[in-house]
């Protein structure tokens, strides 16, 4: 049986981020379409896709880190990898803090207030869903970093833990000079 490496609570958040990516995939997608459907008039045909561009690349990063993550967290990979794990979840939380950002201003703008059309329950989607994978990916920041994914469940020390300080006597090669210069 493979050892989890990571804290069953650690693999819970791996997984509530998978279905909160879900959430955000599904209403990228649909702001996606009503923009395709509803482009202003003159927009050149690309105009979806620049608008976006950023959005589409943060989700894909998450799903592939979430993804990875899950993937390692039955090896010893996972504790070779923390510090890359750090990076990345921080990179892409600032990405998701934009795109959610960005999705909460719009869908304050489509038209006025009526939260009753299609428009803003897409926009509402996909920032609900960046609003959650941030907070899902605050919480592994935490777990990741403060040293939760190298408890492991067999009770074993995690395979990659430095030793902070020696116990070992240190000799002092060389003594300390007692030349003292004459000219002063």
């Amino acid at each position: 049986m493979a050892r989890l490496h990571i804290h069953p609570v650690g693999l819970f958040l791996l997984f509530f981020g998978l279905l909160s990516w879900v959430v955000a995939l599904g209403g990228l997608g649909a702001s996606t379409r009503d923009c395709i459907t509803n482009r202003p008039p003159g927009a050149k045909a690309d105009y979806c896709a620049n608008s976006y561009q950023l959005e589409w690349w943060s989700i894909w990063f998450e799903f592939i880190l979430l993804v990875v993550m899950i993937l390692t967290c039955f090896t010893a990979a996972f504790e070779r990898a923390r510090h890359i794990y750090l990076t990345y979840l921080g990179m892409v939380t600032v990405l998701l803090t934009f795109m959610a950002r960005s999705f909460i201003t719009n869908s304050f703008s489509v038209g006025g207030l009526n939260f009753a059309d299609y428009k803003s329950d897409a926009y509402n989607a996909a920032a609900a869903g960046a609003v959650l994978l941030c907070i899902t990916n605050f919480a592994l920041i935490i777990f990741v970093g403060l040293g939760a994914a190298g408890t492991s469940l067999g009770g074993a020390p995690a395979p990659m833990n430095l030793a902070t300080g020696s116990s070992a006597p240190v000799e002092q090669k060389y003594q300390p000079s007692t030349y003292q210069p004459s000219n002063f």
